[in-house]
């Protein structure tokens, strides 16, 4: 009886800590997906108002030069 038991009991446990072993490991992997996809759209963000503000200083530049009569030195 106690050998059933204890057979059963072996045969139930590690089932379970392998369940849970994969759902934590399924998480983490969520978890890293998660963060490596925020931290690309972050650069992306990061990217497109860095091009927008150099863009606006290339018109602002241009508009000078050009109020300049083309001097822009001036």
């Amino acid at each position: 009886m106690l050998h059933q038991l204890f057979s059963r009991s072996l045969s139930v446990y590690p089932r379970i800590y392998l369940q849970f072993a994969a759902l934590v490991g399924l998480l983490i992997a969520a978890e890293f997906s998660l963060s490596t996809l925020s931290m690309m759209l972050t650069q992306r963000a990061v990217y497109r108002v860095s091009q927008r503000v150099r863009h606006r200083r290339e018109l602002q530049r241009r508009e000078r030069c050009a109020d300049s009569g083309g001097n822009c030195c001036a």
